[in-house]
């Protein structure tokens, strides 16, 4: 049996040993002072979280075991590793199969950018107990495509973040995860064009483009979109169809002229829309704004017309929104935060 006290483990390796500890396991290792032996008792958990791994792998590996050969389930897989060291790569490997067979819900994995560590990405998508799926840092150019026809339905959360991937990878992942509800992009590098076109029951999407990464959106169960626009030309984004959307809320400095008059007017209606630009681009939105609801009045068929618009400012110093006018040219601020209400 693995023994460890207080005097051998780093007060951060015991922080977080804590949190995957079974509350008779912590008991054992005499690691736990009294108040936490009390909140551990009120509060047990089965997480397995664990950071700065060189000094700690055979520590962390032992206990890994443990629940291995108790077969304990394991409700969340945290990691996280800023080193580049190989040698940790088989372990990284092991304990993911480890979680795997314990019923892991879910799995929040980082690594360091440019990392040769190889992510066995769809080992971890068959996992049918897999609901949340958090990545960071990882190459996924270096995985072979899949080539079998089957589809992963029981994750619903995608996050990926600073990971390097092709377009086709992409489209390998979501068509297999299609029925995710929520799915964050950012700052994914490798993609030319991002496009999400098959997600049946998608509700919310996160994206912060690379560069210039054209996105293409066509969910007709969508209803929230986070989009940071990080191109230097002409924008990128546009919405297909997205009849439900609820709220967008738009990060960058792109003119949205033409995105206002192919998206708002026919392809989707949000109640809400938050922009943090430029002046320029507040005052031209407020322009088209102004533009479609005096052309609600008119004959010209629109599959849905703005009947009424309400503006907010963000007020910095105070933490809180406050009405203004909609006065297009009046509000000449060099980078402000609004909040439009939309009554179509």
């Amino acid at each position: 049996m693995m023994r460890a006290t207080s005097d051998i483990l780093s007060d951060c390796l015991i922080h977080k040993i804590l949190s995957f500890l079974s509350f008779k396991e912590a008991t054992k290792m005499s690691i736990l002072s009294k108040t936490w032996l009390r909140a551990w008792s009120t509060h047990p958990n089965l997480e397995f979280k664990v950071d700065y791994l060189n000094d700690n792998m055979k520590k962390v590996d032992s206990i890994m075991e443990r629940y291995h050969d108790g077969k304990i389930p394991i409700e969340r897989f945290e990691l996280s590793d800023s080193s580049y060291s190989q040698e940790i790569f088989p372990l990284f490997d092991k304990w993911l199969h480890i979680a795997l067979q314990n019923g892991v819900k879910d799995i929040i994995f980082g690594v360091p950018r440019y990392t040769s560590y190889t992510l066995p990405i769809f080992t971890i998508f068959a996992a049918k107990s897999l609901r949340e799926l958090v990545l960071n840092g990882f190459n996924l150019k270096r995985v072979p495509l899949s080539s079998d026809v089957v589809n992963y339905n029981s994750l619903r959360k995608l996050s990926l973040s600073y990971i390097s991937l092709d377009d086709n990878m992409l489209q390998t992942l979501l068509n297999k995860c299609s029925l995710i509800v929520s799915l964050v992009l950012e700052h994914c590098f490798g993609l030319e064009k991002i496009e999400l076109l098959n997600l049946q029951r998608i509700k919310s999407v996160t994206i912060k483009t690379f560069r210039n990464q054209r996105v293409k959106i066509e969910a007709p169960t969508l209803e929230h979109l986070y989009y940071f626009d990080a191109g230097e030309g002409y924008p990128m984004l546009d919405i297909i169809n997205a009849p439900n959307l609820v709220s967008l809320e738009y990060i960058g400095d792109q003119i949205p002229k033409t995105f206002v008059d192919a998206n708002l007017q026919w392809n989707c209606h949000p109640r809400k829309v938050f922009l943090v630009t430029t002046s320029k681009m507040i005052s031209c939105f407020m322009d088209r704004l102004m533009n479609m609801k005096s052309s609600s009045h008119e004959s010209r068929p629109l599959r849905c017309k703005l009947q009424e618009v309400t503006t907010y400012k963000f007020d910095w110093e105070n933490q809180n929104w406050h009405p203004v006018e909609l006065e297009s040219g009046k509000l000449a601020l060099s980078r402000d935060k609004f909040y439009f209400l939309l009554d179509w």
